[in-house]
């Protein structure tokens, strides 16, 4: 067998989940409260929008995976303090699922909103849209004057 075929998916996109979820909290804790509300330009989401749905969208790549139907909350306000605690726990409840996952739900091919995807696909992309909107959010630090934190992988 191959090395790369060895490899423990899970336990790597586990760990890179976890890395993702402590990288994402640093940069939502950067900015102050009283500009959450701060958007680059008008049409664009807030800072605190974009860490709202970068966490909401958490459930929705992993529950074709779980079988159950993405049913994302909302945090108690748009303030920094209820965004960062919606946040933790979003990334938290990912974090469970995908630490029950087995092979076969990750090797699964299942209907997405984006087309048809195989469990790993899904994963991937849930952490490619994280560190996508997680850089916009850092580009709204910048525009405030605050060097983000360092990247973490």
């Amino acid at each position: 067998m191959p090395v790369w075929a060895q490899a423990d998916v899970k336990a790597t996109i586990l760990k890179h989940l976890k890395t993702s979820r402590e990288f994402t909290l640093k940069v939502a804790d950067q900015m102050p409260d009283s500009t959450y509300g701060f958007k680059l330009t008008p049409p664009q989401m807030s800072f605190a929008e974009q860490l709202v749905h970068l966490s909401q969208s958490l459930t929705v790549f992993i529950s074709p995976l779980s079988g159950e139907a993405p049913s994302p909350a909302k945090p108690a306000s748009m303030n920094k303090k209820d965004v960062i605690a919606f946040m933790t726990k979003s990334f938290d409840d990912a974090i469970t699922v995908v630490s029950k996952l087995t092979p076969e739900q990750i090797s699964k091919t299942y209907k997405s909103q984006e087309g048809t995807m195989t469990g790993l696909e899904l994963l991937m992309e849930m952490l490619d849209h994280t560190t996508h909107h997680r850089a916009s959010a850092e580009m709204y630090l910048r525009a405030k004057g605050i060097t983000p934190t360092e990247y973490q992988f």
